[in-house]
């Protein structure tokens, strides 16, 4: 039986990841923080497991509150792992149509040229999923991805133990 999930979807994946990066200060973030606010736009009732950073838990909260319209996730540590191939294709597209940075991508991270969205993709969005990824956007892509009370550490999706501090 063959089920369409929008989560192994390239092309919603690159619609989720122009999104996710139009509503971030300076349109970048590293690959893995991408991962896994992209994760969060997905499954925003994850959000109530997150460690807030001071100031980003009221609206935080709120959104978590959020029901998903996909399914849930029995393990989000491991479907996280198991999207990963599907980020590296989605980044790969972007950068193929020179919507993101090649070179960047190369380092590690995801940052948007200065090539514009084709036609009205992103308004396309619902006012749900555009007032998600502005928080996720703004407030949490902007927590460092390392070290102490990094992004991996506050989120436990991704080991966090033997990165640099």
């Amino acid at each position: 039986m063959l089920i369409y999930h929008p989560a192994f979807d390239i092309y919603h994946g690159a619609f989720r990841a122009l999104l996710l990066l139009e509503n971030s200060p300076g349109r970048s973030m590293p690959a893995d923080t991408l991962r896994i606010v992209d994760l969060y736009l997905m499954f925003p009732y994850l959000l109530a497991d997150l460690e807030f950073p001071k100031g980003a838990g009221k609206e935080g909260r709120r959104l978590a509150g959020t029901m998903s319209r996909f399914n849930r996730l029995p393990s989000p540590r491991i479907f996280l792992s198991q999207t990963r191939a599907l980020h590296v294709l989605v980044t790969s597209a972007l950068a193929g149509k020179n919507l993101i940075s090649a070179d960047a991508l190369a380092e590690g991270d995801v940052s948007r040229t200065d090539q514009p969205v084709p036609g009205d993709l992103l308004s396309r969005a619902d006012e749900r999923d555009l007032e998600l990824a502005t928080y996720l956007g703004s407030r949490i892509a902007t927590i460092p991805l390392l070290g102490k009370k990094g992004l991996k550490e506050r989120s436990k999706l991704m080991e966090f133990r033997y990165d640099p501090a």
